[in-house]
């Protein structure tokens, strides 16, 4: 029987936007309350936690699983250690798997042979065109009998409008969200970076902001022509924002989520060709990343996700133009987005805000049972220790993606231990 017990924590609710210094019971992974407790808890595992916060798991909106060059288990696996680290619980695939998840065999191999107990959970997302070629319609029905939670072909957008305007209306007969990362590839065909001053100096290829932009328009449209729950991943330009701003006035039903590393660097980054840096959609310029961390704090944007797509050293390791899109999210996601200063004040405020946008909210756009620490609910959480230090190096000599951002980088703050439905499954010491 597993029984555990959480001493001197401070709780982070994001439903009452309290934090709260109480003890913690857990038996067989769900939370307790005190008038539940029995003798045996006389011998329950303590945990020390004083002057720690305690705060529910975190869901990621956008995850890829595959890794060029490494198994599918081992890249799966290597993801589910990365998102322990980084404080999730669980994620949503993308639905590149082993092979497309646009047929119900692919999504029961997942499942059998691939989810383990001793990882995170994974929901899965199925295709919404067969291959995400954007060509013909996915077997949405069948794929949601099988359990995905939602639908994407992400990081391909359907460029067809008429194939997209029947995908939507299709899924939501189904009541799933769709997630578009939206992009008109006429506009920016073999782009490898944003269309800037930077990107004409580099010689490279840009992508600029109205091809998000005209499909961020295209999916607001279509979710006032059919009424869908249409969600918007990985927004990164600040027309996106203007616009989803004035959707949601309009009280259409659109919601997005951009990443945290677009919440944090700008195309600056590849100044020296650091394909490492490479991400999709491309880092864009400072006036961007102000409005998107704006359009945060406001609730214009709804959540922030990863990202996460995995690249090795060596796919990495050409020219700048030729190097896979992708850089690596999971680890440092929610560290790196929590102000923590040393003022207490600024630090539990930034805790509250963060966390509802990276656990409450992807599980409401998914329509996934709320994670909260709280007597009856499953103990999906982990422990943030705001004196502790998160330290990311690249590694050369790893097999698994070592795509950050950075080369390194030092962040005040740490997760230091991880549970998924009360069992310990990362512990930083």
């Amino acid at each position: 029987m597993n029984i555990l017990s959480i001493k001197g924590g401070k709780v982070v609710d994001t439903y009452s936007n309290k934090i709260i210094q109480k003890d913690l019971f857990i038996k067989n992974g769900i939370f307790v309350g005190e008038k539940n407790l029995t003798a045996e808890f006389n011998n329950a595992t303590t945990i020390d936690a004083a002057d720690k916060y305690i705060i529910p798991g975190l869901t990621d909106l956008r995850c890829h699983l595959e890794q060029p060059g490494l198994s599918f288990q081992k890249s799966v696996q290597s993801i589910s250690r990365q998102g322990l680290a980084g404080g999730y619980t669980s994620l949503l695939a993308m639905p590149a798997l082993s092979s497309f998840a646009d047929n119900p065999e692919t999504l029961r191999y997942f499942k059998d042979s691939i989810c383990k107990d001793d990882m995170l959970d994974i929901h899965l997302s199925g295709c919404l065109t067969m291959g995400t070629k954007g060509d013909t319609l996915a077997p949405i029905g069948s794929l949601k009998e099988m359990g995905i939670v939602a639908v994407t072909d992400c990081p391909n957008s359907p460029q067809n409008n008429q194939i997209y305007l029947k995908a939507v209306e299709y899924a939501s007969m189904f009541d799933l969200p769709i997630l578009d990362l939206p992009r008109d590839y006429s506009l920016s065909p073999d782009a490898s970076a944003h269309e800037s001053l930077l990107s004409y100096k580099l010689g490279l290829k840009g992508s600029p902001r109205i091809s998000e932009e005209l499909f961020v328009q295209r999916s607001i449209l279509a979710s006032k022509y059919t009424n869908a729950k249409i969600h918007l991943t990985s927004v990164s330009s600040f027309g996106s924002v203007e616009l989803i701003e004035k959707a949601k006035r309009d009280g259409i039903k659109i919601t997005s989520d951009t990443t945290s590393n677009h919440l944090t660097y700008t195309e600056d980054l590849i100044e020296k060709y650091d394909s490492m840096a490479k991400a999709y959609p491309p880092f864009r310029e400072e006036s961007d990343r102000l409005r998107l961390n704006e359009a945060v704090q406001r609730d214009t944007i709804d959540s922030i996700s990863s990202g996460h797509q995995q690249c090795g050293f060596n796919e990495k390791r050409v020219e700048f133009d030729l190097a896979p899109y992708g850089v690596l999210g999971l680890e440092q996601s929610f560290v790196q987005l929590i102000k923590n200063s040393g003022d207490s004040e600024k630090l539990e405020n930034s805790l509250i805000k963060i966390t509802k946008k990276m656990s409450e909210k992807p599980r409401e756009i998914l329509n996934l049972n709320e994670l909260k620490v709280s007597e009856g609910k499953t103990a999906d959480f982990f422990i943030y220790d705001p004196k502790a230090k998160t330290k990311i190096e690249r590694d050369e000599e790893s097999t698994v993606g070592q795509n950050y951002p950075q080369n390194s980088l030092e962040i005040s703050g740490a997760v230091i231990k991880t549970f998924v439905k009360g069992r310990c499954l990362y512990d930083k010491v």
